[in-house]
């Protein structure tokens, strides 16, 4: 039996899980905004999905959004090379992946994720045809969800 992926209503998960996430964690609002630029030292937290559905799941951004978000997640400042922003990233990642996770319906919840993994990929900002994403911004500051399957 076949996973049958509904891409408008898993798009529609993901917008609520990030509001939340954002509002709860971070204390700030977070909302869909329609396309991005390719980041600029882009910094990404990756969660493997296994089971019922099989993918990947990226968090990315430039380094600067990276670090003023580790600040609002972590309530200090910090700098740009401090190791905590890439911390801060996979926890957001992590967050928000779980969160995604739990709203799906049973059937499709039936899988594992794991531990965020970090990198600083060449580029990256482009989202893929194999699976979903969506750009979000807070504050004025744009990253980027992308599900590939």
């Amino acid at each position: 039996m076949s996973l049958t992926i509904d891409h408008l209503d898993w798009i529609g998960r993901l917008d609520s899980t990030v509001s939340e996430v954002f509002e709860m964690m971070l204390a700030r609002s977070c909302a869909p905004t329609e396309s991005a630029n390719a980041p600029a030292q882009p910094v990404s937290a990756r969660i493997q999905f296994s089971g019922a559905i099989a993918g990947e799941f990226v968090l990315f951004a430039s380094r600067p959004v990276a670090q003023i978000t580790a600040e609002a997640l972590l309530g200090s400042v910090s700098d740009p090379n401090d190791p905590m922003v890439e911390d801060a990233m996979g926890e957001l990642c992590n967050m928000i992946a779980g969160g995604w996770k739990t709203k799906l319906e049973a059937e499709a919840a039936a899988c594992a994720i794991s531990p965020p993994m970090i990198s600083n990929p060449e580029s990256i900002g482009t989202l893929s045809n194999d699976g979903f994403g969506r750009f979000y911004s807070f504050e004025g500051n744009v990253f980027g969800v992308q599900m590939i399957f």
